[in-house]
Formats: structure tokens, C-alpha cells, sequence
């Protein structure tokens, strides 16, 4: 009876080491792979921006409404100062996306104050011309094309900005500003840039906008009737901007 107590005990131990043995031999199962981020785009944002924008301003000698100024090409008036005077940009923005595939669309908003001044003195005729732009506002809407974390995208819409322009004799009571504008503008925008999503609630970008503003005439009653001279005014910006989206 010991002999086959014994006989068992052995067979059991052997039994139980070989199924250890093949346990630890089997291919353990492999963890589950992390689930793919998606980089969604959609929702509300607001942000900061700082860049440079370039007030291009053309003041015109028109002459008087039955003549033509000083400065004219066939008949047309041409501009006698046209500086491009570049200036330190910075505001804010807020907006909203929809994402459709890869495609995003949506509208923003922007308010940014300008520094951008420009002055000229003309000594042969006596005269003395500036400009100054001192904010600028747009409301545009966006499409774009999202490869994950960057999205490429165009702009348009609306521009509002204030300028003030002065030109005229040096001399008293003039004093450089017998003919000025002071006025808050209307024009149109367009533009595009470069977005990347640092993480799913920040991200940054840089873009480039183009505005027109038109022209706008002055006329003085001077000279023996009434004399017209016009301000023209184109701006482009380069600004980076950082935003939270939620």
C-alpha cells in the first residue's frame, strides 16, 4: 500500500510541473492598443494676437471739381504721397467651428489696436502731409481643410478701421491740415493661414490679411471754388494668435 501511496504522490507532482511548465510556455495575450486620438475642431474659441500691420495710404491732388490738381495722368489724378508705414499690432478674437470630415468651417471676429503713423514735409511747396491708423476690426468667415492637428484655411468678410489723415501749407492757420479726414471706414478682408492644435483646447496659428478701404474725398471751399482732395487706404497684416477652444 506504501509502495502505491507512494507511486501516486510522484505521478500527481509530475503531472502538476508539466502543466506548470506549459502554462509558462504559452504566448501571453497582448494588451489592448490605445484608442487613435481624434483632433476634433468644432466649437467656440477665443484668443490673442500680436503682429505688424501696414497702413498703405495715396493722397491725391484732385483739384477743383471743375479742374484737375497738380499731379495728373491724362486727366486722372495720381497720388503725390504714398507711404506704406508698418506698425505694431495686438488684440483679440473669438469665433466658432463646424467640422465636417476633414473640411471646417465657421466665423470670427477680431478688434485689434494699431500703432502705425506716417509723416512727410514737402518744403518746395510748403506743405506737410500724415497719416495714422489706430484700430482695426474685422468679422469673416472661415473654410478650411483639417490633416489632424494642422488645419489650412481661407478668410473673408468685413473690415472696419480708423484713420487720420491731414495734409496742407506748414504755414498758419493751416498748419498742415487744411485738408484731413478723420473717420472710422468701411472695407472688405481676405486672407488665410496656418492652425495647429497643441491639444484639444489650445492652438496656434499665423495668418496674413489683406484690406481695402477705398476712398474717401475732402472737399475745402478754397481758392475760389471747391477743392477736392481724396485718401486712399489698403491695409495687410502678419499676426500669430494663440487660442483656448472648448
Amino acid at each position: 500500500m506504501k509502495a502505491l501511496r507512494d507511486l501516486l504522490l510522484t505521478t500527481a507532482s509530475s503531472v502538476a510541473l508539466v502543466g506548470t511548465a506549459a502554462a509558462a510556455d504559452m504566448p501571453l495575450k497582448a494588451a489592448p492598443a490605445p484608442a487613435p486620438v481624434v483632433w476634433s475642431w468644432a466649437g467656440p474659441y477665443v484668443g490673442l494676437n500680436l503682429g505688424a500691420a501696414w497702413n498703405h495710404a495715396e493722397f491725391s491732388d484732385v483739384g477743383d471739381l471743375g479742374g484737375a490738381g497738380r499731379f495728373t495722368f491724362f486727366g486722372v489724378p495720381q497720388p503725390f504721397w504714398s507711404p506704406r508705414q508698418a506698425g505694431f499690432t495686438f488684440g483679440g478674437q473669438a469665433g466658432y467651428n463646424w467640422q465636417t470630415g476633414n473640411i471646417v468651417y465657421g466665423i470670427e471676429g477680431d478688434v485689434n489696436w494699431v500703432d502705425s503713423k506716417a509723416s512727410a514735409v514737402f518744403p518746395v511747396q510748403g506743405e506737410s502731409a500724415s497719416s495714422k491708423l489706430d484700430f482695426m476690426a474685422t468679422g469673416r468667415g472661415r473654410l478650411g481643410v483639417a490633416f489632424s492637428q494642422f488645419l489650412v484655411y481661407g478668410t473673408g468678410g468685413v473690415a472696419i478701421a480708423h484713420f487720420s489723415d491731414a495734409w496742407g501749407p506748414t504755414a498758419a492757420p493751416f498748419n498742415g491740415s487744411l485738408f484731413s479726414s478723420n473717420q472710422t471706414r468701411v472695407g472688405w478682408t481676405a486672407g488665410g493661414g496656418l492652425e495647429y492644435m497643441l491639444a484639444r483646447n489650445w492652438t496656434v496659428r499665423v495668418e496674413g490679411l489683406y484690406a481695402d478701404f477705398g476712398t474717401t474725398n475732402v472737399t475745402v471751399p478754397i481758392f475760389g471754388g471747391n477743392y477736392v482732395s481724396a485718401f486712399r487706404h489698403t491695409v495687410s497684416t502678419a499676426r500669430a494668435a494663440l487660442n483656448w477652444k472648448w
